[in-house]
């Protein structure tokens, strides 16, 4: 993948990433009948930034991607520890940029 296209991709999901956080940060603060339309607006979001990192992903990413795909079907124990040691390396990241921020 070229740099220019994979900056383009990372831009991409990154603004859409920013407004399904957004999205879910406003439902997390309401927690109201309002929060199940916020929720939903951010699924919707999510699946608008899936479809358009989808069409502009070249094969050799959508071929990797099959490949990872085969690989969870094949160990889905492993898979789910890797990715919520993910997860948590994630929260611990953003934790950490908060905490810097405030």
């Amino acid at each position: 993948m070229s740099k220019s296209l994979t900056k383009k991709v990372r831009h991409d999901v990154d603004d859409s990433m920013d407004e399904v956080a957004h999205t879910l940060r406003k439902a997390a603060d309401t927690l109201s009948g309002d929060a199940e339309q916020a929720v939903a607006t951010a699924a919707a979001a999510l699946r608008a930034a899936a479809d358009k990192v989808a069409k502009i992903t070249p094969e050799p990413a959508k071929d990797l991607a099959r490949k990872a795909t085969q690989e969870v079907k094949a160990h889905p124990l492993a898979s789910a520890a890797a990715a919520l040691t993910a997860a948590a390396a994630l929260i611990s990241l953003l934790a950490a940029a908060r905490k810097k921020s405030a």
